[in-house]
C-alpha cells in the first residue's frame, strides 16, 4: 500500500501504527475496508469438490497454525507496542489468504461455503484435519507454557541474587563505616 501512496514504507507504517492506535479511527478504517471487501464480492463462490474442500481445509489449518507460533513470537519480543497486535494479525491474515489463493487458486472465502454444500462438518476426514491442528496448537501452547514458566523461574532466581548482592554489599558498608568509627574513636584515644 505504501508503494500506491508513494511514501516510504516506514512513513507508511508510523502514520498507520498512529493513526490505528484511536480506537474512532481505527474502527473507521475497518469499517471502510470491510465495505471495500463487499463491494468487490459481487461474484458467487466457487463450488468445490471434497478433495478441494479437505486440501483447502488443511493448508488453512496449517496457515493458521503457522501464524499463531510467528504471533507468539512476535508478542514474546515486544516488537511493536501493544495497541498493534490487531492490525498486525490482520496484515498477517491478508499475506496468509493471498498466499493461499496464489498456491491453489482458490479463495479462502469459497471454502467456507462448499463445506456447508457437501455438509463436511460431519466428515471423518474433515473431523481429522481439524483435530489434527488442534493438537498441535494445543502442544505448541503448552510447550510455551513450560517455556514462560522456565523463564519466570530464572527471573526470579536472577531477582534474587541480585538482592543478595545487594543485602552483601549494604553488610559490607556497614561493617567498613563500623571499622571507620572504631579506628576514629581508638584515634582520639590516642591523643
Amino acid at each position: 500500500m505504501y508503494q500506491a501512496l508513494k511514501v516510504p514504507k516506514q512513513v507508511f507504517e508510523k502514520s498507520a501504527q498512529v493513526y490505528l492506535m484511536e480506537p474512532a479511527k481505527r474502527t473507521i478504517y475497518e469499517e471502510e475496508i470491510q465495505a471495500l471487501r463487499d463491494s468487490l464480492r459481487s461474484r458467487t463462490p466457487q463450488e468445490l469438490t471434497r478433495e478441494q474442500c479437505l486440501d483447502s481445509v488443511r493448508k488453512l489449518e496449517a496457515a493458521k497454525f503457522e501464524a499463531q507460533k510467528k504471533m507468539y513470537e512476535f508478542v514474546r519480543s515486544q516488537r511493536v507496542a501493544p495497541q498493534m497486535i490487531n492490525a498486525v494479525i490482520k496484515v498477517e491474515k491478508l499475506k496468509a489468504d493471498d498466499h493461499f489463493f496464489n498456491e491453489t487458486g482458490i479463495e479462502e472465502e469459497d471454502v467456507e461455503p462448499s463445506i456447508k454444500r457437501l455438509n463436511l462438518e460431519e466428515d471423518d476426514d474433515f473431523k481429522a484435519i481439524i483435530d489434527e491442528f488442534k493438537q498441535q496448537s494445543d502442544e505448541f501452547l503448552a510447550s510455551k507454557k513450560d517455556e514462560t514458566a522456565a523463564m519466570m523461574q530464572k527471573a526470579r532466581a536472577a531477582q534474587y541474587a541480585m538482592e543478595m548482592r545487594r543485602k552483601a554489599a549494604m553488610e559490607e558498608a556497614a561493617k567498613k563505616q563500623g571499622a571507620a568509627l572504631t579506628t576514629g574513636e581508638e584515634e582520639k584515644k590516642a591523643e
